[in-house]
């Protein structure tokens, strides 16, 4: 298997291992960040002319990838090293039309609809700028890098969160102004998301019996991922469970396993996103002003399904939490303060939460 990874089949193996046994107490611990890596400058979204400049902007990610692994192959973590295209946020709506902003570290979309019933404005066009540059782009990474990264989807929102980009700010008043006309839009992009992430997924193809979702997290099977519910974090769980979740379930059944993304913030729908089936990986992110995300998981997790959870944690957390993550599976995500610190993390969790 080529990557530049010189470890990778042990890395895949151990990652296959850690979704198959049925015991506790094990992490697979990834390391994000390293202060004091030489890394390359950000890339500015606003230096290039989208679509044109597409392959130039996707050959500037994958050199500063290269840089970045070049300087930590040392490193016995579990990270895949994995490329896929990444241009903001409005790939997870625009697919389906409208314009697209940009700025320095971003992108979004300007709403399309003006109510919910317009829906002949939406198209699964296979022309469309921003299908070509993510479904484009994942094949043209895949065949000029493939050597030495995994082949990576860009990932998908769920409806609520697509639904918000698509009507803008207006789209809260949706579900008690024009709720049959909201069930509609809701039911086309069902069908659109599991259209538009097929794509992803058949382009990016089968990575060692599983697929790289978005974030970079590998699932096996043909795997949807990252699955995202951010609008949770502003509604109610009344709403999420009529308006949301049929739609989750249906998206999470036409595929073999899903990872979902998840905000502390949404902490009264996490147990009803978590049971879900087919929720394989279940990533609760931390956000300024409500408790750090390893409090929320703490109180929420005797009401969660069998998701494993992926946590970002400091050396704080996870040496207080210790008992709590001897007791379940964990995908630790870890920024470290020095390369130094990266080593001594991983033989941490090596010795205390094995993966047999």
């Amino acid at each position: 298997m080529k990557n530049i990874r010189e470890d990778i089949e042990e890395v895949i193996a151990r990652t296959q291992a850690f979704y198959q046994m049925s015991s506790f107490g094990a992490a697979l611990i990834k390391v994000k960040t390293i202060a004091g890596l030489k890394e390359s400058p950000a890339l500015n979204l606003t230096d290039y002319q989208f679509p044109n400049d597409t392959q130039r902007y996707l050959d500037d990610c994958a050199q500063r990838q290269l840089n970045h692994w070049r300087q930590r192959l040392a490193l016995p973590d579990d990270q895949i090293p994995a490329l896929g295209p990444w241009y903001g946020m409005a790939e997870h709506s625009s697919f389906l039309g409208g314009e697209v902003k940009y700025s320095a570290d971003t992108s979004w979309q300007e709403p399309v609809l003006s109510n919910p019933s317009q829906l002949e404005r939406l198209s699964l066009d296979e022309d469309n700028e921003t299908y070509q540059m993510v479904i484009g782009g994942i094949a043209y990474l895949r065949e000029r890098y493939g050597d030495l990264f995994a082949p990576m989807v860009r990932g998908t929102s769920g409806v609520l969160e697509i639904a918000n980009a698509l009507r803008g700010s207006d789209f809260f008043y949706d579900f008690y102004e024009d709720e049959n006309a909201l069930i509609k839009l809701l039911d086309y992009l069902e069908r659109a998301v599991i259209w538009y992430y097929g794509r992803q997924v058949d382009t990016a193809g089968d990575f060692c019996g599983g697929t790289m979702t978005g974030f970079g997290e590998w699932l096996p099977g043909r795997a949807i991922g990252q699955l995202s519910e951010d609008t949770t974090a502003m509604l109610s769980l009344d709403l999420f469970e009529r308006f949301g979740r049929p739609h989750t379930e249906r998206i999470c059944a036409s595929f073999d396993a899903a990872f979902m993304h998840t905000h502390a913030l949404s902490e009264r729908c996490l147990a009803s996103i978590s049971n879900i089936r087919g929720i394989k990986v279940m990533e609760i992110s931390s956000d300024p002003n409500t408790d750090r995300a390893i409090a929320v998981f703490r109180r929420v997790r005797s009401q969660l399904g069998p998701v494993v959870p992926l946590l970002r944690l400091t050396r704080e957390e996870i040496l207080e939490n210790m008992d709590l993550l001897k007791e379940q599976k964990t995908i630790i995500w870890y920024d470290a303060l020095s390369m130094e610190d990266a080593v001594d993390m991983c033989a941490l969790v090596r010795r205390e939460l094995p993966v047999l």
